[in-house]
C-alpha cells in the first residue's frame, strides 16, 4: 500500500493519499510522486521480562516465566485491516478530452478542496474527481507551454 505525503503549501493543507499501487496515481499526473513509506522491513529484538503466571483460574500456585527475548519484523509498508484514514475518491479520465479510458479508486486524507487546488493543472488527461462526499470535479491537464 502507497502512501503519498503532499505538505501543506501556502492556502492548502497536507493532503495524504492511500494508493494499493504507486503507479495507478502516477498514471493520472504528469510529474509522478513518491511514496513516502518506502523503507525495508527489518526484524528486530526485545527483552521480555520474567514474571509470575497462573496456570488457570483455580490455580492456587503461580509458576514463573523467565526473561526471554524476541524478535519480530518490523515492516513500514505492512497495513492490518481495512481501516484507513479519511474518505474514499475516483479518478477518471474524461474521454471526450483524452485518448486513454482509465479509472482508479483511492482514499484520501485532507480536504477535497485542497485536492482539488493542488491537483488542478497538474494531471497528464482531462480527469473527473469523484469523492465519496460530493459531486464531480475535473481536474485539468498541464496548459500547452508549461509542461
Amino acid at each position: 500500500m502507497a502512501k503519498i505525503i503532499i505538505p501543506a503549501a501556502g492556502n492548502i493543507g497536507q493532503i495524504v493519499i492511500y494508493s494499493r499501487y504507486l503507479e495507478s496515481f502516477n498514471a493520472f499526473v504528469e510529474t509522478p510522486l513518491a511514496d513516502s513509506e518506502l523503507a525495508e522491513a527489518e526484524r528486530k529484538t526485545k527483552e521480555i521480562p520474567g514474571h509470575q503466571r497462573r496456570r488457570g483460574p483455580s490455580d492456587q500456585i503461580p509458576i514463573n516465566v523467565r526473561q526471554t527475548t524476541a524478535s519480530y519484523l518490523k515492516d513500514p509498508s505492512l497495513k492490518s485491516g481495512n481501516a484507513l484514514p479519511g474518505i474514499s475518491f475516483m479518478l477518471k479520465t474524461n474521454l471526450k478530452m483524452a485518448d486513454v479510458d482509465m479509472q482508479r479508486r483511492f482514499t484520501l486524507y485532507g480536504t477535497t478542496m485542497d485536492f482539488q487546488l493542488y491537483f488542478s493543472g497538474k494531471m497528464k488527461y482531462s480527469t473527473y474527481f469523484y469523492p465519496a462526499n460530493g459531486g464531480r470535479h475535473t481536474l485539468e491537464t498541464v496548459p500547452i507551454g508549461n509542461g
